[in-house]
Order: structure tokens, then sequence, then C-alpha cells
């Protein structure tokens, strides 16, 4: 009987970059890499933080634009530019979430989905015991060992 645990699931390479990372170094990688999902490393591999397009559309846009979201039909076609130009050395971990969840290669993918449901994350890290990225896991991933389960070919 197959084992529905993280490691037959995983995916061995994450799409990193390191912390000290800047704005169009994230940018760049994600268009590059065709991905919504970086995950961000320290010297030593461990994870400091991920990053989605998420965050960067959330850091692009001016607070004073957050607060008041109608303002941003009066703004000049060139604050958009102009906003990014601002922003483009500015580091990652500006604006990269920090408090992230990982999961170790040998727990169960009912634990991974567990986790991916409780915080409506859509990509777990994979840690080794010295904490360091050893892959990632994504909603992808689940769905597929759904699909084995139910002996749905892929």
């Amino acid at each position: 009987m197959k084992k529905y645990i993280v490691s037959n699931y995983m995916n061995p390479k994450a799409i990193t970059l390191n912390k000290d990372s800047t704005f169009r170094d994230a940018v760049e990688l994600m268009l590059k890499k065709h991905t919504n999902g970086i995950v961000i490393i320290d010297n030593e591999n461990k994870v400091a933080g991920i990053l989605s397009s998420w965050d960067l559309i959330q850091y692009l846009v001016p607070d004073y634009l957050e607060e008041d979201k109608h303002l941003a039909s009066f703004e000049t076609g060139d604050t958009f530019s102009t906003r990014i130009d601002e922003l483009e050395n500015d580091s990652i971990m500006n604006f990269a979430s920090k408090k992230v969840h990982t999961i170790k290669k040998t727990h169960s993918i009912m634990e991974a989905a567990a986790l991916l449901s409780e915080f409506h994350i859509r990509q777990l890290p994979v840690v080794d015991d010295e904490n360091k990225l050893i892959g990632y896991l994504n909603r992808t991933d689940v769905k597929k060992a759904i699909g084995d389960v139910l002996k749905i070919k892929y």
C-alpha cells in the first residue's frame, strides 16, 4: 500500500532567492520561472520567508491607496512605473511573509493538507531536521495524492 507522506509528493527543487535579494530580483525570477511563489532562504539554506505575487502587488500599492482605494482612479498613468522605479532596489524582506509554515518530508499528506487549508496558503517549504530547505509541497501535489487514492491516471 502506498504511503501518503510528503516525501512521495514533494518537489525537491524549490524556487528560491537569498534574503538579500531585491524587489527587481523577485519579479525577474518569478517571470523567468513562471511562478507565483518563491522561498526566501538565508546563507545557511534555512527558510527566512516566502514571497508570492500577492506580496509584490500589496507592496506596490502605496499606503494612501490601501486606505482609500477609490483614489487610484485619480492617479496619472505614470504613477505605476514611478512607483516600481522607487521599489526596484528594496529588499524582499521588506514585504516577504516571514512567518512561514514548514513541514518535514516524513510528515503525512493529511498534515500538509491541514496546514494548507487552515492557513489558506499555496505551498509549504519542506525542511530537514536542521530546518534547511530540501523542497516544497503545494496544492497541486496534494491534488496528485488525492488522485492516487482515487486511482486517477494523470
